[in-house]
This record gives structure tokens, sequence and C-alpha cells, in this order.
């Protein structure tokens, strides 16, 4: 043992590193903290012996001031030396331990308290704020995550008795005889010590993320929030009732005091909540003195908005007219329209409310293909019918005025860009009419010509109306509309179990405008992926040419993804199918909602890691797990399915595993989807967030870039990984050369694909 003396400031052991001393403090004091909260050592306790029964460190120590200290050299396996050597230790080891137990005790009971508390506080929010939209006859929204939102459950909690057993512990070890005791004792006591801490931190830290998920739904960087839907309420309100009504002071009062428990849950000094109330209190004084100046001197409408209104006015009924509907469909399309902009709570679960959305869904497919089978051939169409192809719309009332002005407005310049790859859903259904793209598979992953095969195999086609309806346009349209339309519609929209796909101001929960999905902001993210994974969509093809000199070589080609645009307001991406039919080199197709509630960075970030597990997928076929045949989806399905045997997986690594796979449903796929969201945003930054093992495995498969590589070879966690790469690379580089001076040697011209080979292999 030897005398330490630590800097103010200085770290003992950062998160992760391998505790090799522990340390007696003499005098001074040290923070330690961990993800669910923070104690202080002081003289007399020992830094590090809760965590002996750890290979890494998983808290943070740090001195608070200059402090001095012994250090005793750690070995797990040689512990009991440290007592054997100096038998005085043995006292400060253990009172220390049962101290820094009882902290962390501490902390974990009050961390359950206030999840409870917090839960509670979101609950009674959620319903006045239900209560109050009922008295300003408005359907409520339903912020993100509150669907979902439980009590806090531990799978694992701590037992009931264990506080108990270590108070009594701590009284009979007080008078016990340390020198007496023996070395087998103090060291088993420790060792137990240690796990049992361990164990409370982790379910500080669980506590700790609830609390984080449960404030999310106050308040989120995406604004699909509480919040957000108190903002809507009250802006509505105070250009009902004015500025001194006791139900608009109230609402005022509860975003004041929303601002304050996000404050007291520890936000008040993060980014976002600092952004956030900024911006609320901006859009407050502003709707605030727009309201005064309406009071003073009503705004006059201008000649535009005017006419707008005029042209909206009606809508239903022309989009009908248009329809030309068969049968009863018109009547009661108008009907259960109607009733539903009479309906308060749109998102009811009630019955009736049920069966209404229900009723509404089913009709609307119906008006939106009939609608679209006369716009074939019209070169005129009405521009609300055009709202309805792009938006879901049918009625001014339903989507609210001012929204359906916007719509009316961006209706005959619609951001998307076919020739890119950027549809709305209309430009879709077109292309397939047209014969440039093929129908999409079904939700039971049939393709057209499979579709119809099974058709006719079960006896609802006969040979010859299977041959006809191949090459029928019309046929094709149909079934894109009948087969993928209805699911991919509910899938994006996000909300399954309120789902209507009737545009309604109830879900517009962010200004229409700062959500439009544009070309250009789809080719920028597109872009952005592709800077951190540079081989995303590329796909090896057999390149072949004897004439040229080429008898068999394999190339990688890049094909970018058609995204098609929804005609929805949603909160969620689908990665439809990765190839069209068996071809490889075929895009894949990614639709997104229209109006994209949620980050759409992040969702294409998350559709890419989806499509790319299921490339792998398609291109090894039963061997898709199969570890002989390695493969991105054979290596990552086995260091999940046997991550307790990996001995490259410490602990606590294996312990984030077992949560991860509880948040994923157990699904491999979606696990992969949650490290790949880490690793193009943080490890591609040098902010390490995943283990060893998953960084291999995405390092070897979804590689950085040559400027990433390069400012990651300082970092020793992927010294090694990139010199394997280089390695293999330059084989192949090397290889490459040799085919090329061979071509040129024989007077051939080198094709351009090899070319492109070439440059591939650089980047």
């Amino acid at each position: 043992m030897v005398t330490k003396e630590i800097l103010q400031g200085e770290a003992m052991f950062e998160r992760g590193q391998k505790i090799d001393a522990l340390y007696l403090i003499i005098k001074g004091a040290v923070s330690v903290s961990h993800p669910g909260g923070r104690l202080t050592l002081h003289s007399g306790d020992v830094a590090g012996v809760g965590e002996i029964d750890c290979d890494e460190a998983y808290m943070e120590y740090r001195a608070e001031e200059k402090t001095a200290t012994i250090a005793y050299p750690f070995q797990k396996e040689k512990f009991s030396q440290i007592f054997e050597e100096s038998r005085d230790s043995v006292r400060y080891f253990q009172s220390s331990s049962l101290r820094q137990f009882s902290a962390v005790m501490g902390q974990y009971k009050l961390l359950k308290v206030e999840s409870v508390s917090l839960y509670d506080y979101v609950v009674s929010s959620y319903e006045d704020y239900e209560r109050l939209c009922g008295e300003y006859h408005t359907s409520p929204g339903i912020p993100t995550g509150y669907e979902e939102l439980t009590g806090l459950t531990l799978e694992e909690d701590v037992p009931s008795w264990i506080e108990g057993y270590y108070n009594a512990l701590e009284l009979m070890m007080a008078a016990w005889d340390s020198d007496k005791t023996s070395n087998e004792f103090v060291c088993g006591f420790l060792f137990r010590a240690s796990q049992d801490i361990h164990n409370l931190v982790l379910l500080c830290s669980r506590i700790q993320e609830y609390k984080v998920d449960v404030c999310k739904i106050l308040m989120n960087e995406n604004g699909l929030d509480l919040l957000e839907l108190l903002l809507s309420l009250y802006g509505k309100a105070v250009f009902k009732d004015g500025l001194e009504g006791d139900k608009v002071s109230a609402l005022r009062r509860t975003i004041n005091d929303m601002l304050m428990q996000l404050e007291s849950q520890g936000l008040g000094s993060t980014e976002t909540y600092i952004k956030r109330k900024s911006n609320v209190e901006k859009r407050l004084f502003d709707l605030e003195s727009r309201c005064a100046r309406t009071i003073a001197e009503p705004d006059v409408e201008n000649k535009e908005d005017e006419l707008i209104n005029t042209q909206l006015k009606g809508s239903l009924d022309k989009i009908l007219s248009y329809a030309e509907c068969e049968g009863d469909l018109e009547d009661s399309f108008r009907k259960n329209i109607g009733e539903y902009k009479r309906t308060i709570n749109k998102n009811g679960t009630e019955d009736g409310v049920r069966q209404l959305r229900h009723q509404i869904t089913k009709e609307f497919y119906q008006v939106y293909a009939s609608a679209f089978m006369k716009s074939i051939h019209d070169k005129e169409i009405p521009k609300v019918v055009k709202m309805l192809f792009y938006f879901g719309y049918v009625d001014e009332e339903l989507a609210g005025m001012q929204n359906a002005v916007y719509l009316y407005q961006i209706a005959d310049q619609l951001p998307t860009s076919p020739e890119e790859g950027v549809y709305s859903f209309y430009e879709w259904l077109m292309a397939v009419y047209e014969g440039h793209k093929e129908p999409s598979r079904n939700e039971f992953d049939l393709d057209y010509a499979a579709y119809l095969h099974e058709e006719k195999r079960m006896g609802n086609l006969t040979k010859e109306q299977e041959r006809e309806l191949l090459k029928d346009a019309a046929g094709k349209v149909r079934y894109e509309l009948e087969n993928v339309f209805p699911s991919v519609n509910k899938m994006t929209f996000g909300r399954i179990s309120t789902f209507c796909p009737v545009f309604s101001e109830h879900n517009v929960m962010k200004d229409l405008s700062t959500t439009l999905i544009s070309k250009d902001m789809v080719k920028k993210i597109l872009n952005n992926i592709r800077e951190k994974d540079y081989k995303a969509y590329y796909r090896e093809t057999l390149f072949t040419s004897p004439e040229q000199g080429v008898v068999k070589e394999f190339i990688n080609e890049e094909v970018l993804p058609d995204i098609i645009l929804m005609p929805n307001i949603g909160t969620r991406g689908a990665m439809w199918q990765e190839i069209e039919g068996k071809r490889r080199n075929t895009p894949a197709r990614m639709m997104s909602s229209i109006f994209q509630m949620e980050d759409m960075t992040l969702i294409m970030i998350r559709l890419t890691g989806e499509f790319r597990w299921e490339m792998c997928k398609r291109i090894q076929g039963g061997r898709w797990n199969d570890v002989s045949e390695r493969s991105l989806t054979s290596e990552y399905f086995d260091y999940i399915q046997f991550y307790r045997k990996n001995q490259d997986l410490s602990p606590d690594a294996k312990d984030k595993i077992r949560t991860d796979m509880g948040r994923a449903k157990n699904s491999f796929k979606e696990m992969f989807i949650m490290d790949y969201i880490l690793w193009v945003l943080y490890e591609s930054n040098g902010a390490p967030r995943l283990n060893k093992v998953a960084r291999n495995i995405m390092f070897t498969y979804c590689t950085f870039p040559l400027n990433i590589r390069e400012k990651l070879k300082a970092n020793p966690m992927y010294r090694e990984l990139l010199e394997k790469y280089d390695f293999h690379m330059e084989q192949k580089r090397h290889r490459m050369d040799n085919l090329c001076q061979k071509l040129t040697a024989s007077g051939k011209r080198i094709p351009e694909e090899i070319e492109r080979e070439k440059q591939f292999l650089y980047l």
C-alpha cells in the first residue's frame, strides 16, 4: 500500500475502467456518480470497495477537493492479502461498505417514490387536458408514449428483507473484534455487499430511465408531447374566451406548473428544456399579444384567403361528386364524416367511436380508389381532389380552416420528385399504372404475380384471367390500392388503435409547414447516413463481359431507395420491401407520412438499419442465421443468442443486453436496429455506446468511410479493427489493380463498372 494524493476534479476511476487499486480516504472528499444518482465519500471511506465483484467500474469516482488516500493494489483473486498485510484496514472496509450500501439504498427508495409521484402527475395532467378539451368541444390529441404508459415495474427487485439484514449486520459488527474476524468472512461479506450495491445501482439506473421516458410524455425533442397539446388548446381558448377567463387562466397555470415539474425532475439545465422553455414563453407572448390586438382591432381577411375559403367550402361534396361512387357509398360516407366531425373525442375507445372510425376507414379507401381511377385520364383534377390524393383531406371543417388553406396552397407545388425517387402516394400509383414501377408486395409478402398465381390456385381466377391481369395496368393499381395502401397508411400513421385515414385537425400536433417531407430533406438525410455508413445501399452484383476481358467479377453497385409519402399525418416509417421482385439491383421501398411528426432523420436511420438486416436475409436465404457462413445477420444472431456465455462481455454489458432485449420484445432485428442507430449517431462521432462484440460486428459490415476511419485511428478501441480492415481492403485493391493491369497489357479498355469498383474500394 502507498500514500497517494488526488487533486480536486481528478478522476480515481471512470466508468468502464479496470479497478486495479482501492483507496482509503484519509482526508478530503470523493464524489461517486452513477446513472441513477450520486453519493459522497469522506475520511474513513474506501473508494472502489462497492465494486470489487466487478471487472470494470460502473460508477465514476472524482475528488471534490484535494484528497489524501492510501492506495491498496487490488486483484480479485488475491483480495484477502490486503487484510493479511494490514489488519487495521478491516474495520474501514467493512464500515465504508455498509455506509455505501445504505446511501445507495436510500437513493433507490427515493427514486421509487418519485417515479410513482411522476406517473400520477402525468396521468392526472392528461385527464385534466381531456376534460378541458371536452369543455372546448375539441378532440384531445395523444402525446407520444402515453398509450404505452404504465406504472414502474422491475423484473428483478431487491428482496424485502435486505435493508433490515444490513442494518442488523451493522449493529453486530460494531460489537465485534475485527482483529479476530476471519479473512474468509471479511472477504465474503465485502464481495456480497459489492454485489448488492451493484444490483441497487442497476435498479436506480432503470428507475431513472423510466422517469426520463415518462418525462418525454410531458416534453420531448420532437414536440409530440403534452406540453405542446396544452399550448395548442390554450391558443384556441384565448381566442374563444379572451385572456381573463377562468379556464384560460387555469390552462396558463397548468403550462407553468408543467415547466416547473420538468425542472424538478432535473431537466432544467438540459439544452432541450432551455430551448423549449424559451419557445413556449415566446409562443405564449405572441398568442396573448395577437389575442389582445384582435379584441382591440379585429383583423380583416385578405382577398386571397377569402378566395381560398370559397374554393374550400363544401369540399366533401366536391370530392364525392368527382369520385362518382357507386350505390349508397356517397350518402353513407357523407353521413359518417358528419358524425365524426360532431364527435368530441375522436380518439375515444367506446364501441360507437371505434365502429365509426372503422366504417369511415373502409369507405375512405373506396372513395379514394374511385376518384383515382377517374383521375387517370383527367388533365384538370380539381384542387380539393388533389388534396384528397396527397393528404387524405375530405372536409374543411374537419381539417380546420387554417390547415385546409395551407393544404390548398401547396397542392399544386408538392416538393416531391419521382425522378429522384421521392413520390407522393398519388405519383406512386401513377408510376405503377404507367408501368414505370411494379406493384408492391402485400402484407403476406406476395408480389403481384405471386398474388395472382395464388388466386388462380384457390380457384378465384382462371388461367386466362391471370394472364390478362398480369398485363392490366388498372388491375395493378387496384392491387396496390386494395392490398398495400390500407396496411401502409395505418403503419405510418403510427397510432394504430385510433387510426382513421381522413385528415383531421386533432392529429396536427405541430405546424404543418415544419413537418412536410420534401425531396430535398430526404436527399440530405440519405447523404448524411451514407457519410457515416457508406456501404448502406450498395449491393454486390455479378459483372461479366468476356469480350472486354472480364469473365466473372463481383462488383458493388449503389441503389438508393424509393421513398413513398403516404397521405396522412403520422409518426412512423415503414421499410416495406428491400428489392423489387427477385432482382437485387432494384430500389428498396420505404414509406413515411407526408406530414411526419417525428424526427425524419431518426426514422430514416431506423429504416436503413432495417433495410440492411432484410437485405442480408434476402441474400443469405435460409442460412441467414448460420454462423458457419459469415454475414451480418448470422454473426449478430449468434452474438445475441449466446451473449450469456460470451467471455468478451462484462456483467454490465450482459445485463444491458438482457434489458434491451426486453425493450426490443425479443426481436433480433429490432436489437440490431437499436444498435445501428447508436452506431450512426454516436460511434461515428467517436462517442462509444456499444459493447466490444457489437462494435466489431458493426465495423465489419457497416464500416465507416475513410475520413471517419482516419479520425478513429487514435482511439485504442478501434486500432485492431482498423488494422484488420486495412489489410483486408489492401488485398482487394491489389487484386483489382492486377486485373486492370492485365486488361491494359492486352490492349483492352477497362470497363466503367471495373473503374467504379476501384473507386469504391478506396472509400
